[in-house]
């Protein structure tokens, strides 16, 4: 009887044993699988304007499903009063004045930011800023007010907007790991609102410029001091579109070296087609693109309270159909992502998931998409879905080896490497 007792509580103990360790197992497995998720595997995409869509869902909570599903754990989009025309097409509804109740109210907006992504990189323009434009109607001066100076009053309501949508982004995902970078679109056609980069800057826009843009640094650095937080963070870039006139005209004024230089931003955004786009093979690109990336890093000082790492980053690319088979498409972006990742850039952002553009004279699709119009998945789409599987089987093998995810820099040489950039 003693001897059944003893078998007994040793096979309890046992049971006991094994059911703690297969527990422990089983909560080890999910935190891997939790902080390999949240990495920043560097390649990304981003929804803004699309000309088509399959469901029955809104364009912006479809396609930031599409980005979800490709295997990424970032969305790029915008927040704007132009929320319920061209970018998105949502209901208007005219309770919603201010970038705040934009997120609080509508409900793809809000959706989407509480959807299961790490990193979101936000275009915002005020509703404070915004004189309303005739139906068809597109003038990029109607989202800003700095044009031939910026008035206070529009400066102290920008102010005002943009430190509450910040409290706001602080205090509803406080805990949640998420990480928002605020921005703008290429900031070069707003210095240079007619689009004509020939002419010598409007010196009053300029410093109105730039005023917008410390107002908009200020009122995220205020909101981030004033308001308590934890595990979420908050960043203001500045999006820049002209640096080859820079590096070819000394002495020309753009963004890079007059409003950025001055600000200091937490970060700067290159949508850097005149890096990319005229270049024909590997190594002009390269060259090319690293020059301009250098060329942004330059115009930077050093920062207090940021993350280690580079500040500039690819906010566009793209090598739309139109002029590129599927083949060419996905090598030339190749070429992009490959250089970005030697250099270092945070992040490397395509453009887009949808195509966003049509030629008026035909109709036809340009082509600067992930999946095109009758929903086939491109090339380059299948890139981002493999270097993301590859992303995450070396994160997962690197933490078994080391106990610990590696920095960016070692992620970055590594991935350089991976099958997915490497086609035949």
């Amino acid at each position: 009887m003693k001897i059944t007792k003893k078998i007994y509580l040793s096979i309890l103990i046992a049971l006991v044993g094994l059911i703690y360790f297969s527990i422990s197992a089983y909560t080890n497995s999910k935190e891997i699988e939790k902080r390999v998720a949240s990495y920043n595997f560097a390649i990304g995409t981003q929804t803004v304007g699309s000309k088509y869509k399959f469901t029955d869902e809104s364009m912006l909570v479809e396609t930031a499903r599409e980005i979800k599903n490709m295997g990424s754990n970032l969305l790029k989009f915008s927040m704007h009063p132009r929320y319920c025309s061209e970018n998105y097409g949502l209901p208007k509804n005219d309770a919603i004045t201010s970038l705040t109740k934009l997120a609080s109210l509508e409900p793809s907006v809000k959706k989407v930011l509480d959807m299961d992504f790490k990193y979101y990189h936000i275009w915002v323009y005020g509703f404070s800023q915004y004189t309303p434009e005739l139906i068809g109607k597109k003038d990029d001066t109607a989202q800003i007010k700095f044009i031939n100076g910026y008035p206070k009053k529009h400066e102290d309501a920008l102010y005002k907007e943009v430190y509450d949508f910040t409290s706001h982004l602080l205090n509803t995902y406080n805990g949640s790991g998420k990480v928002f970078y605020l921005g703008n679109w290429e900031g070069d056609w707003h210095l240079r609102s007619d689009y004509d980069r020939t002419k010598p800057v409007n010196l009053k826009t300029l410093e109105g410029m730039k005023q917008w843009a410390k107002t908009r640094q200020k009122a995220i650095d205020d909101a981030k001091r004033d308001v308590k937080h934890n595990n979420v963070e908050v960043y203001h870039y500045i999006e820049v579109n002209l640096v080859k006139k820079a590096l070819t005209e000394p002495n020309a004024k753009v963004v890079a070296n007059t409003v950025v230089n001055e600000v200091n931003p937490d970060y700067v955004s290159y949508s850097s087609y005149d890096a990319t786009n005229p270049y024909k093979n590997e190594v002009a690109l390269n060259k090319n693109l690293k020059k301009s990336l250098d060329y942004l890093e330059s115009q930077l000082t050093f920062k207090k309270g940021l993350p280690e790492g580079k500040r500039v980053w690819i906010g566009e690319y793209g090598n739309p159909s139109i002029r590129y088979n599927d083949e060419m498409q996905n090598l030339r972006s190749i070429w992009t992502i490959k250089t970005a990742l030697e250099w270092g850039t945070p992040y490397i952002l395509y453009w887009e998931m949808y195509n966003n553009e049509i030629k008026k004279e035909s109709g036809e699709q340009v082509g600067y998409w992930l999946i095109d119009d009758k929903g086939k998945k491109q090339a380059i789409w299948h890139t981002h879905h493999n270097f993301y599987n590859e992303s995450k089987q070396f994160l997962k093998e690197y933490l078994k080896v080391n106990g610990d995810l590696p920095s960016y820099d070692t992620f970055r040489k590594n991935a350089v490497n991976f099958k997915s950039l490497n086609v035949q």
